[in-house]
């Protein structure tokens, strides 16, 4: 059996500050399908943080991180795998004044006319009481780097955990800076979440 259609969320030049999503307890695996992501501000990108029952706010002590590879069009220039040092998220940040969110997609300027992020992400075992939860992003950005003849394409892979035994009870995406804090407003995105028993 497969993955199951549990929810899905459609913003077409709509300017929403956050999406959140109910963490079904029925599954033992979530898939989130994330296509064409557009924040409303430069160089922003899609993050997201949790929410146990315990908690009042999308804060839980997350450590993670992220690694990528790019290709730029106008001059066929292309970089390597490389360590995205400032996309990690430390568990000392989160539930601080400007709680840090996670880095789903990287170094896109999603702002611009012809940009855009697609991805994945999978979360396992949200619910369990027994062990920290980890999780898993892909993601690929497409973007209009200075004009649209100077196409940037970059992809990033993400893994982390939430050091918590609670459950995961929510997750909430939001437009953020490379930084981990909320920053601009989502404008376009196709966002649905799968469960897998």
């Amino acid at each position: 059996m497969g993955y199951t259609l549990i929810s899905r969320t459609e913003f077409d030049n709509v300017s929403t500050a956050n999406i959140d999503f109910t963490l079904n307890s029925d599954y033992d695996e979530i898939l989130f399908v994330l296509s064409g992501f557009k924040s409303d501000t430069d160089e922003r990108d899609l993050a997201f943080q949790f929410i146990t029952s315990g908690e009042s706010g999308y804060d839980r002590p997350t450590q993670s991180t992220m690694w990528g590879d790019w290709l730029y069009a106008f001059d066929y220039s292309h970089g390597g795998d490389s360590y995205q040092s400032a996309r990690d998220s430390d568990i000392s940040e989160a539930g601080t004044t400007a709680t840090q969110f996670i880095g789903f997609t990287s170094n896109g300027d999603t702002h611009k006319n012809h940009s855009a992020s697609s991805g994945e992400l999978v979360l396992y075992k949200p619910h369990d009481t027994s062990f920290y939860k980890y999780f898993l992003s892909e993601s690929a950005n497409y973007t209009a780097h200075v004009s649209d003849f100077q196409q940037y394409m970059s992809k990033h892979d993400g893994a982390g955990y939430v050091k918590d035994t609670a459950a995961l009870t929510g997750i909430r995406f939001v437009s953020a800076n490379y930084q981990g804090d909320q920053d601009g407003n989502i404008l376009y995105i196709d966002l649905a979440m799968y469960g897998l028993s």
